[in-house]
């Protein structure tokens, strides 16, 4: 079994995600990697992606778990020279086992431009942090907020994932009407397993 990182950008992130499985099906099979399937009476491809981000954010950080058999280099290879623009294949693991990619994430890491500088520590330090979600709704998410810090212009947040998601959307249209900002930019940059990034994660079960 393969475990792949893969990228969302340039046009990619407005890809839904169902969509997006679809897609790496094709590339997969474009590719000429013999990937295994379900039995039954309608046989699908064993593929498992890591839970959905909001569509128009951009990642360098998507995870996806094929059961095939393929060495590492040739996977990468082979998928890049068959996928279209906005989704190339970073890396790739060769795994003993399933690894569960939706379920053992549970943080991310974005990168967010276009925000106003601000002290971090009003957010780290308070006991409540609310946000308004779609429908409305004052909900506090202080405990999915990990970590804020900036690099220069860039705000990088720390945030829940998976079963207890923070949508970093949500959280800028937030900071942005308590601080200010404007043109905000949210790029996906790392998903971890607690403070472990998920590609040290996957290498307790390389081959």
């Amino acid at each position: 079994m393969i475990v792949f990182r893969y990228t969302k950008t340039d046009g990619a992130e407005y890809i839904s995600h169902l969509d997006m499985l679809r897609h790496l099906n094709k590339i997969i099979r474009r590719a000429g990697i013999n990937a295994n399937y379900s039995k039954g009476f309608n046989p699908h491809m064993s593929i498992f992606m890591s839970a959905p981000i909001a569509v128009g954010v951009k990642s360098l950080s998507e995870y996806c778990l094929v059961d095939c058999e393929a060495e590492e280099h040739l996977f990468i290879q082979k998928f890049n020279e068959h996928t279209f623009n906005g989704v190339v294949c970073l890396n790739a693991f060769s795994v003993n086992k399933k690894v569960n990619v939706q379920g053992a994430i549970n943080r991310a890491i974005y990168s967010l431009s276009g925000i106003s500088p601000f002290d971090v520590n009003q957010v780290l330090n308070a006991e409540k942090f609310e946000i308004t979600d779609k429908k409305g709704n004052k909900k506090d998410v202080r405990h999915k907020i990990f970590n804020l810090f900036f690099e220069g212009d860039l705000l990088i947040a720390e945030l829940g994932f998976g079963n207890d998601t923070l949508r970093p959307d949500y959280l800028t249209n937030e900071l942005v009407s308590r601080y200010g900002g404007c043109n905000v930019g949210i790029v996906k940059t790392n998903m971890l397993v607690d403070e472990v990034t998920f590609d040290d994660y996957v290498k307790q079960f390389k081959n």
